[in-house]
């Protein structure tokens, strides 16, 4: 598993560059527009996207149909995955709140800074829609889990906003539940989020059993 890991994170080295300089201009673009919400919202994203990165350079080199025929089972392969991913995405979240306690307290960010409760959903969001894409991503590749990303952002956003429409409809605004149960509506987006990795995992494990890698 520690070698598995490692390879992972020799993969990203190379992705390091790329990433960095697309953040500094981000962040100069942030800050000559004080908008910064972007920003926050993409660390999250590149955190949640950086397994299907590693993923893609595995497939260009049939590297797990390799790492099968040393003392690596197809559970161990899943496994160092999904710890790529949750240790990714809780460095992009991280980051992220990094960033936005640094906004928060400077003058030209303060008026932009991201809710904690927005922030926290959006970070749910893209748990669950990659919870979702992981096992298509071992089934069917990494260029069919995309898109079932995407469909699964796209549709869960479309949730929220419909949730949203439909509360203002019957005289339920956000901004009060926020007020009063704002904390626990956050627990209820990191329980779902935590719920369905641990879905996702026995999912991805069982449709691969018997896949010839």
């Amino acid at each position: 598993m520690k070698g598995l890991i490692l390879k992972e994170l020799y993969i990203l080295k190379g992705y390091g560059k790329q990433y960095l300089l697309i953040f500094a201009f981000l962040f100069i673009w942030s800050i000559s527009t004080s908008s910064f919400s972007f920003i926050i919202i993409y660390v999250v994203l590149v955190g949640s996207q950086i397994v299907m990165s590693t993923m893609a350079a595995d497939e260009a080199v049939s590297f797990c149909r390799y790492a099968l025929t040393m003392p690596v089972d197809r559970k161990m392969l899943i496994k160092s995955k999904y710890a790529l991913f949750l240790t990714a995405i809780s460095g992009g979240i991280l980051i992220s709140v990094i960033l936005n306690l640094l906004f928060y307290a400077t003058s030209f960010g303060s008026e932009d800074y991201f809710q904690w409760e927005s922030l926290v959903a959006t970070a749910s969001v893209f748990v669950i829609g990659n919870a979702i894409s992981l096992p298509v991503m071992f089934k069917a590749g990494v260029e069919k889990a995309r898109y079932v990303t995407i469909f699964t952002m796209l549709l869960l956003a479309g949730v929220i906003v419909a949730g949203i429409k439909l509360g203002d409809g019957v005289g339920l605004q956000v901004n009060e539940l926020e007020k009063y149960g704002g904390g626990i509506i956050s627990l209820c987006f990191i329980a779902v989020a935590a719920l369905a990795i641990v879905i996702s995992y026995f999912v991805a494990v069982r449709i691969t059993k018997n896949k010839e890698w």
